[in-house]
């Protein structure tokens, strides 16, 4: 023990205990003459991650994760002490991650991602989960038919593509199913407003397969959308893989679920893309109903001509954005799917 301990003990040990507790934290916290046990353990781990290898994750399961490193795929699992730490992640590693692995094979660190794309768990709302990261561009897949084009849950994947730094891109398979372009060009028109590069394609007949290979050339893309809209025969023909293929259940429409967790591809050194299993429903996270019309660029134009400052846009008198959708000015698309998604607040 120090000199400092010594006249410590002597002037406050047996006047004040209170007091003689109170400054020596505050010495201990000063007095870096001889560590804790606990202090060189931890000093340790962080020489071992250091020094330790660095890789990106390509796939999870519920036994292993797969790790890249140096073009070497590793079997790894994470470190014990990383699962004791409390969050408001339902995951707290996921594909695309950067991770450092220590001596033993475990993932001792992950590191700061620049971008994610995530959604409000589905059991516990109040969770995060993360479907990939340190990507560059989500690809928002949907089907003109089977299942059914649903321009609000677009909106829902560009909205969590734009909080997790990603640039949302629309692209639409089956294409060959579409007698009438209606609907096809007012989402072209809207999206080409806010500057959401919009693609229509055909896993079928490889329209529009072109344009969707230059527009992932040399990015990390993730594919994502519901079940059945063809992601995985669209990375079929951009890559060249035969992955398996799911059938449409005919009597609601919809797609058998084939992939089963998120897997990054490579791109023949060109980029990645990432699988994703598809989804029944994509609640948002962490954004809530007051900031939700800024996501809205269109509602925004019209919001400072409301009456009320705090306008909704619902339920309000003299709302220039109800006015606006009535007068033809803005989207009756748009604004239908800002109230789809403004109704799961309440």
């Amino acid at each position: 023990m120090s000199k400092d301990y010594h006249e410590l003990d002597e002037k406050y040990n047996q006047e004040d205990p209170r007091a003689f507790r109170k400054e020596r934290k505050r010495i201990q916290a000063k007095d870096r003459s001889k560590y804790k046990k606990t202090d060189q353990e931890k000093r340790k781990n962080e020489s071992t991650v250091i020094n330790g290898k660095r890789g990106r994750v390509l796939g999870i399961s519920k036994v292993s994760i797969d790790v890249d490193i140096a073009g070497q795929v590793t079997s790894c699992n994470l470190k014990g002490s990383l699962k004791k730490e409390k969050t408001n992640q339902k995951n707290l590693i996921t594909v695309g991650d950067y991770v450092l692995i220590d001596e033993r094979g475990q993932i001792a660190h992950i590191e700061e991602r620049f971008s994610y794309l995530a959604r409000a768990a589905n059991l516990d709302r109040r969770k995060q989960q993360l479907i990939a990261a340190n990507i560059d561009q989500v690809l928002i897949t949907a089907s003109y038919q089977a299942p059914t084009l649903k321009p609000s849950l677009l909106d829902r994947y560009i909205i969590a593509a734009q909080k997790g730094n990603m640039q949302p891109i629309i692209v639409i398979n089956k294409i060959d199913l579409c007698k009438d372009k209606t609907l096809i060009d007012e989402l072209c028109k809207i999206y080409k407003q806010a500057n959401i590069p919009l693609l229509t394609v055909s896993a079928l007949t490889k329209e529009g397969i072109t344009d969707l290979k230059k527009i992932m050339r040399k990015k990390t893309s993730v594919f994502s959308g519901q079940s059945g809209v063809g992601k995985t025969s669209l990375i079929n023909e951009v890559t060249g893989r035969k992955d398996k293929i799911g059938p449409i259940i005919q009597k609601t429409q919809k797609g058998a679920h084939t992939t089963t967790s998120a897997t990054l591809i490579p791109l023949d050194k060109t980029g990645f893309c990432v699988d994703t299993p598809g989804i029944k429903s994509f609640g948002l996270w962490d954004i809530s109903s007051n900031d939700l019309s800024n996501y809205f660029y269109d509602l925004l134009e019209f919001a400072p001509l409301c009456k009320f400052m705090n306008c909704t846009h619902i339920h309000e008198p003299d709302c220039a954005v109800k006015k606006a959708v009535e007068e033809g000015k803005l989207s009756k698309i748009r604004y239908e799917s800002y109230l789809n998604i403004h109704e799961g607040y309440e």
